[in-house]
């Protein structure tokens, strides 16, 4: 089985010239799955990295629609947008609409089962009723029984972030929390949001998990490196994934 890598990057970063070669050749080198980042209020659950990321193209980028409708034109895989659910509420509807007819594949709030985990079956189903998927995020703050449940109603996959926010190390045992989780959930299993390095990745994907999502490694590397040291990385995490497969 194909493991699956899920290459996130911030709509527009670090301009659009390079966003776009960045977002054409990943899919060449390996990417299965976009997940692009429309930059929200306030990023509460994502790093300092995401967030430099998200700061470097809001003075600038006031429509989302145009790069969107770019991005579908040049690649074939499924694109799902990470956003914060309560940056567009309650013209949620609007937009849900609007990234179905550009031809975005699905959306995942990482706030939804968080912060508002009383009416999130409701924000499924309206996800779905506008013809896009909705992909879920879930975590070890989660209760077991919950994950579980969800795990069955996540569209494309369930995603796991093994630390409370991206880019941060913080000390966890990576795979005894995919071990544990990989036994609740009924779906893939694409583990992220807190993926440190390559060893993180082996230790997810050696304790059964289905693929990884990345996005603060690719971002540092541009700022350090530029687009084409991070190109190369795609690579590399590519070849670590069908060594799995």
């Amino acid at each position: 089985m194909r493991r699956m890598l899920v290459t996130y990057m911030t709509l527009g970063y670090p301009n659009l010239d390079t966003f776009y070669q960045f977002i054409e050749k990943s899919v060449e080198f390996g990417t299965d799955i976009l997940e692009i980042g429309l930059p929200p209020k306030y990023a509460k659950y994502d790093g300092p990295v995401i967030r430099r990321s998200y700061s470097a193209v809001t003075s600038w980028l006031k429509d989302y629609v145009s790069p969107l409708k770019e991005v579908r034109k040049r690649v074939d895989v499924p694109i799902v947008i990470l956003t914060y659910l309560e940056d567009y509420l309650p013209n949620l509807d609007s937009f849900l609409t609007t990234l179905h007819e550009i031809g975005i594949d699905g959306v995942l709030f990482p706030d939804l089962l968080i912060d508002f985990i009383d009416d999130y079956e409701t924000y499924v189903s309206k996800i779905k009723e506008k013809g896009l998927k909705a992909v879920l995020f879930t975590g070890p703050s989660l209760p077991d029984s919950l994950i579980m449940k969800v795990s069955k109603i996540s569209d494309l996959f369930l995603y796991y972030g093994v630390r409370p926010t991206t880019g941060v190390l913080i000390p966890v045992s990576v795979d005894s929390l995919i071990v544990r989780v990989r036994n609740l959930v009924q779906n893939k299993l694409v583990v992220g949001f807190g993926l440190h390095d390559f060893n993180d990745m082996r230790k997810a994907l050696s304790a059964g998990a289905d693929g990884v999502a990345i996005g603060t490694i690719f971002i540092e590397e541009i700022e350090k490196n530029g687009l084409q040291s991070a190109l190369q990385l795609v690579k590399t995490i590519r070849g670590i994934l069908d060594e799995y497969s």
